[in-house]
Protein backbone atom coordinates (compact mmCIF):
# COMPACT_ATOMS: atom_id res chain seq x y z
CA UNK A 1 0.00 0.00 0.00
CA UNK A 2 1.39 3.60 -1.09
CA UNK A 3 2.33 5.89 1.98
CA UNK A 4 -0.03 8.50 0.90
CA UNK A 5 -2.87 6.27 0.96
CA UNK A 6 -1.40 4.66 4.72
CA UNK A 7 -1.72 8.03 5.72
CA UNK A 8 -5.33 8.85 4.39
CA UNK A 9 -6.21 5.31 6.08
CA UNK A 10 -4.78 6.32 9.85
CA UNK A 11 -6.53 9.92 9.43
CA UNK A 12 -9.50 8.45 8.69
CA UNK A 13 -9.42 6.27 11.34
CA UNK A 14 -8.40 8.63 13.97
CA UNK A 15 -11.18 11.24 12.64
CA UNK A 16 -13.56 8.16 12.79
CA UNK A 17 -12.97 7.19 16.38
CA UNK A 18 -12.72 10.82 17.48
CA UNK A 19 -16.58 11.29 16.37
CA UNK A 20 -17.40 8.58 18.60
CA UNK A 21 -16.34 10.56 22.11
CA UNK A 22 -17.92 13.70 22.67
CA UNK A 23 -19.33 14.79 26.10
CA UNK A 24 -23.48 15.79 25.98
CA UNK A 25 -23.57 17.38 28.42
CA UNK A 26 -20.63 19.54 30.74
CA UNK A 27 -20.64 21.93 33.32
CA UNK A 28 -17.27 23.25 35.02
CA UNK A 29 -17.33 23.99 38.72
CA UNK A 30 -17.39 27.29 39.01
CA UNK A 31 -20.20 27.20 36.47
CA UNK A 32 -22.52 25.85 39.67
CA UNK A 33 -24.71 27.65 41.45
CA UNK A 34 -23.89 27.71 45.24
CA UNK A 35 -26.24 26.83 47.92
CA UNK A 36 -27.63 30.19 49.66
CA UNK A 37 -26.54 28.93 52.95
CA UNK A 38 -23.31 28.01 51.77
CA UNK A 39 -22.14 31.19 50.65
CA UNK A 40 -19.40 32.04 52.44
CA UNK A 41 -18.21 28.16 52.78
CA UNK A 42 -17.21 27.56 48.83
CA UNK A 43 -13.93 30.13 46.76
CA UNK A 44 -14.66 29.88 43.23
CA UNK A 45 -10.68 29.01 41.88
CA UNK A 46 -9.42 30.36 39.02
CA UNK A 47 -8.60 27.42 36.90
CA UNK A 48 -12.78 26.87 36.81
CA UNK A 49 -13.22 24.62 40.06
CA UNK A 50 -14.92 25.18 43.03
CA UNK A 51 -13.73 24.37 47.09
CA UNK A 52 -13.78 24.39 50.72
CA UNK A 53 -11.99 28.12 51.81
CA UNK A 54 -9.00 27.08 53.49
CA UNK A 55 -9.72 28.93 56.33
CA UNK A 56 -12.44 26.20 57.64
CA UNK A 57 -11.48 23.29 58.77
CA UNK A 58 -14.05 21.39 58.91
CA UNK A 59 -17.70 21.90 57.14
CA UNK A 60 -20.40 20.65 54.76
CA UNK A 61 -21.19 22.70 51.20
CA UNK A 62 -23.48 22.37 47.98
CA UNK A 63 -23.10 23.21 44.74
CA UNK A 64 -25.57 22.74 41.62
CA UNK A 65 -25.64 22.49 38.34
CA UNK A 66 -28.68 22.82 36.46
CA UNK A 67 -28.58 19.76 33.60
CA UNK A 68 -29.37 21.11 30.32
CA UNK A 69 -31.01 19.64 26.93
CA UNK A 70 -28.97 18.12 24.76
CA UNK A 71 -29.28 16.05 21.40
CA UNK A 72 -26.91 12.95 22.87
CA UNK A 73 -28.99 12.48 26.25
CA UNK A 74 -32.39 13.11 25.05
CA UNK A 75 -34.76 10.98 24.28
CA UNK A 76 -34.96 9.46 20.43
CA UNK A 77 -35.82 6.19 18.55
CA UNK A 78 -32.43 4.84 17.05
CA UNK A 79 -33.07 3.87 13.56
CA UNK A 80 -33.86 0.24 12.72
CA UNK A 81 -30.71 -1.99 13.78
CA UNK A 82 -28.68 0.88 15.60
CA UNK A 83 -27.24 0.25 18.68
CA UNK A 84 -27.18 3.14 21.10
CA UNK A 85 -25.32 2.78 24.80
CA UNK A 86 -26.88 3.82 28.23
CA UNK A 87 -25.67 7.11 29.65
CA UNK A 88 -22.85 7.51 31.84
CA UNK A 89 -22.51 9.97 34.42
CA UNK A 90 -19.10 11.54 35.70
CA UNK A 91 -17.12 13.76 38.03
CA UNK A 92 -13.51 15.76 38.09
CA UNK A 93 -12.84 15.64 41.51
CA UNK A 94 -10.40 16.03 44.05
CA UNK A 95 -10.20 14.08 47.13
CA UNK A 96 -6.90 14.18 49.22
CA UNK A 97 -7.80 11.50 52.20
CA UNK A 98 -9.46 11.03 54.85
CA UNK A 99 -10.28 14.64 55.30
CA UNK A 100 -12.31 14.91 52.26
CA UNK A 101 -15.15 13.63 50.64
CA UNK A 102 -17.21 14.96 47.62
CA UNK A 103 -20.71 13.50 46.77
CA UNK A 104 -22.62 14.00 43.30
CA UNK A 105 -25.76 12.97 42.65
CA UNK A 106 -28.00 13.69 39.69
CA UNK A 107 -32.07 14.48 40.01
CA UNK A 108 -34.70 14.12 38.00
CA UNK A 109 -37.38 16.55 39.17
CA UNK A 110 -41.04 16.53 37.81
CA UNK A 111 -41.95 19.56 35.97
CA UNK A 112 -45.50 17.67 34.19
CA UNK A 113 -44.94 19.51 30.77
CA UNK A 114 -47.06 18.23 27.80
CA UNK A 115 -48.98 15.99 30.15
CA UNK A 116 -52.54 16.30 30.52
CA UNK A 117 -52.56 14.60 33.50
CA UNK A 118 -51.70 15.43 36.92
CA UNK A 119 -48.66 14.04 38.00
CA UNK A 120 -47.54 13.75 41.35
CA UNK A 121 -44.36 16.00 42.22
CA UNK A 122 -41.30 13.84 42.72
CA UNK A 123 -37.51 14.07 42.96
CA UNK A 124 -36.33 11.08 42.02
CA UNK A 125 -32.06 9.89 42.33
CA UNK A 126 -31.01 8.86 39.21
CA UNK A 127 -27.27 8.06 39.59
CA UNK A 128 -24.81 9.00 42.52
CA UNK A 129 -20.91 9.45 42.69
CA UNK A 130 -19.39 8.89 46.21
CA UNK A 131 -15.61 9.56 46.04
CA UNK A 132 -15.17 7.68 49.03
CA UNK A 133 -16.09 4.48 47.41
CA UNK A 134 -14.53 5.06 44.00
CA UNK A 135 -11.30 2.65 43.18
CA UNK A 136 -8.80 5.73 42.40
CA UNK A 137 -6.40 6.26 45.17
CA UNK A 138 -7.01 9.65 47.59
CA UNK A 139 -4.45 12.57 46.01
CA UNK A 140 -3.90 16.36 45.81
CA UNK A 141 -4.47 15.61 41.56
CA UNK A 142 -7.62 16.10 40.09
CA UNK A 143 -9.26 12.63 39.24
CA UNK A 144 -12.10 11.92 37.18
CA UNK A 145 -14.91 9.59 39.56
CA UNK A 146 -17.42 7.48 37.62
CA UNK A 147 -20.59 6.65 39.02
CA UNK A 148 -21.25 3.66 41.31
CA UNK A 149 -24.99 3.63 41.72
CA UNK A 150 -27.28 4.11 38.42
CA UNK A 151 -31.54 3.78 39.21
CA UNK A 152 -32.25 2.72 35.60
CA UNK A 153 -36.06 3.48 36.15
CA UNK A 154 -35.33 7.51 36.14
CA UNK A 155 -34.42 7.50 32.62
CA UNK A 156 -36.40 7.24 30.05
CA UNK A 157 -36.08 4.40 27.13
CA UNK A 158 -35.47 0.57 27.11
CA UNK A 159 -33.32 -2.04 26.31
CA UNK A 160 -33.73 -1.66 22.58
CA UNK A 161 -33.45 2.68 23.05
CA UNK A 162 -30.62 2.93 26.13
CA UNK A 163 -31.03 5.47 28.38
CA UNK A 164 -32.14 8.90 28.07
CA UNK A 165 -33.83 12.35 29.65
CA UNK A 166 -36.64 12.75 29.41
CA UNK A 167 -36.79 17.13 28.99
CA UNK A 168 -40.66 17.94 28.51
CA UNK A 169 -41.94 16.06 31.89
CA UNK A 170 -39.15 16.52 34.20
CA UNK A 171 -36.15 18.92 34.83
CA UNK A 172 -32.55 17.71 35.87
CA UNK A 173 -30.08 18.97 38.43
CA UNK A 174 -26.75 17.82 39.94
CA UNK A 175 -26.08 18.29 43.75
CA UNK A 176 -22.84 18.22 44.63
CA UNK A 177 -21.87 18.23 48.24
CA UNK A 178 -18.00 19.15 49.19
CA UNK A 179 -17.02 17.45 52.43
CA UNK A 180 -13.99 18.63 54.79
CA UNK A 181 -14.05 16.55 58.22
CA UNK A 182 -11.13 18.06 59.49
CA UNK A 183 -8.38 20.78 58.80
CA UNK A 184 -6.12 17.87 56.21
CA UNK A 185 -9.31 18.10 53.66
CA UNK A 186 -9.19 19.58 50.62
CA UNK A 187 -12.09 18.60 48.60
CA UNK A 188 -13.13 20.36 44.90
CA UNK A 189 -14.94 19.59 42.40
CA UNK A 190 -13.48 20.81 38.65
CA UNK A 191 -16.61 19.55 36.60
CA UNK A 192 -19.27 17.30 35.95
CA UNK A 193 -20.58 15.44 32.37
CA UNK A 194 -23.33 13.17 31.35
CA UNK A 195 -22.88 11.50 28.27
CA UNK A 196 -23.88 8.59 26.26
CA UNK A 197 -21.37 5.73 26.23
CA UNK A 198 -21.21 3.81 22.57
CA UNK A 199 -21.38 0.37 22.35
Amino acid sequence: MPIRVRIMAVVFSLVAAASVLHADWTAVGSTGTIDEGDLGKIVLNNDGSASIRSTISSTSAKVRFNVTSNPGIDFFIPKPGEEIGNLVFTMRVRDNGAGARVIATLKRITLGGGSDIAMPQTTVTAATIDSDLSAVAPSNDWMTVWAQHYNRSAFAGNITTGDSMDFLRFGWVVEVQLIKHDATGDPGIMGVQVFRDQP
